[in-house]
């Protein structure tokens, strides 16, 4: 009968480095369930190596904030309590959890830990945003951030030299030190910023948007939306950057308007300077009754664009899109300067007349495009 037993339990005789691999792919609280099975299995996941705390803990759980923070808090300390081994990845992503001190204490023991490879940190929106402690930026060894609905204060010298990707989401920082923030990861290949306009505050210069992208020689993807667009481009934008983007391969914008000056120019200006495009992914927004600056009207008749060249874009999309007329003048300079380019997908925004829809087809395919296998695909939103 025992041999029959062993035969019929196959996980537990799978190598140890399969049987972790598998627990950090269920629920945490899954995981540690597992300690009960039998003593082959007590001790299988205190050395995971990958954290993840999420929704799952609250199931079945009251909808009081004070229930939820001891119950989420308690979680966590007992996992850290029983764990053994390095961290590299931990994750903090409870929808309803609020911002509290018990986190400062967890960020603190991963800091000890100095193993931490991703740090996840999501706040759930309606709650008061998190600010990050000081030990945060003892987790030397950090090669991906995730914040969401936090404050970033930075009070005290740091380096982030293995940081690769950033992305900051409703997290409240002002512009010079976002800019210091960004000069203490030199390999940076990925950033995103999205937030309102709330979260980004104190951009008024020409040379702070130069030297944002100075400090990202390396960037392979970006992503940002209107906001810190605005606060980027509130000065003077150059037509082109001092040093191009050269590793620029996705770029990700949302909510921006073609009918505002500033960020017509800046989608430009980082458009121009980013010669290796392989992607451009734009959402823009659109009202009827929304006025188009007479600079953004003529922009593209006022600029000289002979030179640019976007040998390496293959796939364009552009959501939301609407038949104003510097839209349409950034789509055909697109068209006209990607030889290589395979995809084209537009949406239409479902206010635009299906007789002005036709007019905007026509105009797109009459113009000239760079690249003969080039597919546009045109649908309604």
């Amino acid at each position: 009968m025992e041999p029959e037993r062993l035969l019929m339990d196959r996980i537990s005789n799978l190598p140890s480095s399969l049987v972790q691999t598998i627990l950090t792919l269920i629920p945490i609280r899954d995981a540690f369930r597992t300690s009960i099975l039998s003593r082959n299995w007590r001790h299988r996941c205190v050395n995971l190596p990958k954290l993840e705390f999420d929704d799952k803990l609250l199931e079945k759980s009251t909808n009081s904030q004070l229930s939820i923070k001891c119950k989420v808090v308690h979680a966590i300390y007992t996992v850290l309590l029983l764990h053994r081994g390095p961290v590299l990845e931990f994750s903090l992503c409870v929808s309803q959890l609020p911002s509290c001190c018990e986190i400062d204490q967890i960020i603190l023991h991963l800091a000890n830990n100095t193993t931490v490879e991703k740090f996840n940190l999501v706040i759930g929106l309606g709650h008061s945003a998190y600010k990050l402690p000081s030990s945060f930026f003892s987790l030397k060894r950090l090669t991906h951030i995730n914040l969401k609905n936090c404050v970033v204060q930075l009070q005290t010298s740091f380096r982030f030299g293995r940081l690769t990707s950033l992305c900051f989401n409703n997290v409240s920082i002002t512009n010079k030190m976002l800019i210091c923030f960004i000069s203490c990861c030199p390999i940076l290949k990925s950033l995103t910023l999205i937030g309102e306009e709330k979260h980004f505050v104190g951009g008024d210069q020409y040379s702070a948007l130069v030297q944002l992208f100075q400090l990202l020689p390396l960037i392979e993807h970006l992503e940002m939306n209107c906001c810190p667009v605005k606060c980027f481009a509130a000065g003077v934008i150059p037509q082109s950057l001092p040093n191009k983007l050269v590793h620029l391969r996705a770029l990700v914008l949302h909510g921006l308007s073609f009918g505002k000056e500033d960020e017509l120019r800046f989608v430009l200006l980082l458009v121009t300077s980013s010669p290796n495009l392989k992607k451009i992914k734009m959402e823009m927004t659109y009202s009827s009754t929304e006025a188009i600056s007479q600079t953004a009207m003529n922009l593209f008749d006022l600029q000289d664009y002979s030179n640019v060249k976007l040998d390496h874009l293959r796939d364009l999309e552009v959501t939301n899109f609407s038949n104003m007329k510097p839209g349409m003048d950034f789509l055909k300079l697109i068209l006209a300067k990607s030889s290589v380019l395979k995809k084209v997908r537009v949406v239409i925004n479902n206010n635009i007349s299906i007789n002005d829809e036709v007019k905007m087809l026509r105009d797109l395919l009459w113009n000239p495009c760079a690249s003969a296998g080039a597919q546009i695909k045109a649908e309604r939103a």
